[in-house]
This record gives structure tokens, sequence and C-alpha cells, in this order.
């Protein structure tokens, strides 16, 4: 009979000690349960932020293809307005060498009269 109770005590006091870790437990798992739901507000936040940032930038996205594509037309436009200038260019009539004997004529003429002024200063 002793040894029943002291059975039953042991078995007592493992099942409070048993009850104890459960309690235990359960307020881990719900201490763990609240930080996991701040956590999940946190990051829901940060989502929606996110997604506002991403909305932002389509919006700034959507103008440029029309942008593009008015400037590829003022492009071709430029080019074919380069191209008619172009070919409304005339030759300039003459050589590169007649030119040259021209500009060396002219020179020449320069340093003739050049030497003639220093001449006469020199003699004053």
């Amino acid at each position: 009979m002793i040894k029943q109770r002291d059975d039953l005590k042991n078995l007592v006091e493992t099942t409070r000690g048993k009850i104890a870790s459960l309690t235990q437990s359960k307020a881990d798992m719900e201490q763990s349960r609240r930080d996991l739901e701040l956590k999940r507000e946190c990051l829901i936040k940060e989502l929606e932020q996110v997604t506002q940032e991403i909305a932002d930038v389509d919006n700034k996205l959507s103008p440029l293809p029309s942008a593009l594509q008015q400037l590829e037309t003022e492009k071709q436009e430029q080019a074919g307005q380069t191209y008619q200038l172009h070919k409304s260019i005339k030759p300039i009539p003459g050589s590169t060498e007649a030119d040259n004997k021209e500009i060396q004529d002219t020179d020449d003429i320069h340093l003739r009269a050049i030497a003639v002024i220093q001449s006469a200063l020199g003699s004053l």
C-alpha cells in the first residue's frame, strides 16, 4: 500500500511537471505567435511600400515609348533636312591649288608692304 501511494505520488508529481512544461510551452508558443504576427504586419507594410514604389516607376516608364517615338520622328525629319541641305550644296569652282596660289600671292603682297613700311620707318 505504501508503495502504491509512493507510486501515485510520483505519478502526480510527473503529471504536475508535464502540466508545468506544457503550460510554459504554451506561453512560449503564444509569445512566438505574437512575434510572428508583428513581423507579418511589418512585412505587409514593407510590401505595400514596395508595391507603391513599383507603381511610381511604372508611371514614370509609361510615357517613355511615346517620347522615344517622337524623338525618332524628329531624328528622321532632321536627317531628311540634312540630306536636302547636302544635296543643295554647290561645289566651289576652282581647285585647291588655285586657291593656295591666290593665298600665297596675297601673303607675298602683305610681306612686301610690311617690308616697305619697316624700311620707311627705319629711315626716320
